[in-house]
C-alpha cells in the first residue's frame, strides 16, 4: 500500500504544469513563432512550386538566426515544454490559429 501511495504521489508531482519559466527558455509566442517557421519550411520542401525557390537551401541555422536564439535555447525551451503538457498544447493551438488566418486569407484572395 505504502508503494501504491508513493507511486501516485509521485506521480501528481511530475505532472505539475506550473513550472516556472525561465529566462533561457523562449517564451509561448516565441515558440509559436519558431515552429511555425519551422513547419512552414518542411511542408513546403516537399512541393515543387511555379517560383521555382528551393526551399532544401533554408537551412535550421537561419531560422535560428531570423528568430535570434541557438540550438541549445531551442532544446531547452522544447523539453521545458514537453515537460508542461498543457503549455505544448497552447503552443500547438498558437500555431493552428496562425495557419488558419493565413488560409483564410488565401482563400479570400481567390474569392
Amino acid at each position: 500500500m505504502k508503494k501504491i501511495l508513493l507511486l501516485l504521489f509521485l506521480m501528481l508531482i511530475s505532472c505539475n504544469n506550473d513550472s516556472k519559466i525561465d529566462e533561457d527558455i523562449m517564451t509561448i509566442d516565441e515558440m509559436i513563432e519558431f515552429l511555425f517557421d519551422v513547419n512552414l519550411i518542411n511542408t513546403s520542401r516537399g512541393f515543387t512550386n511555379i517560383s521555382k525557390n528551393n526551399y532544401f537551401l533554408i537551412r535550421d541555422t537561419m531560422l535560428f538566426k531570423k528568430h535570434e536564439i541557438d540550438c541549445l535555447k531551442f532544446v531547452k525551451s522544447n523539453d521545458f515544454y514537453s515537460r508542461n503538457p498543457r503549455l505544448y498544447i497552447k503552443i500547438y493551438e498558437g500555431i493552428d490559429v496562425k495557419t488558419s488566418a493565413i488560409i483564410d486569407s488565401i482563400n479570400n484572395i481567390k474569392e
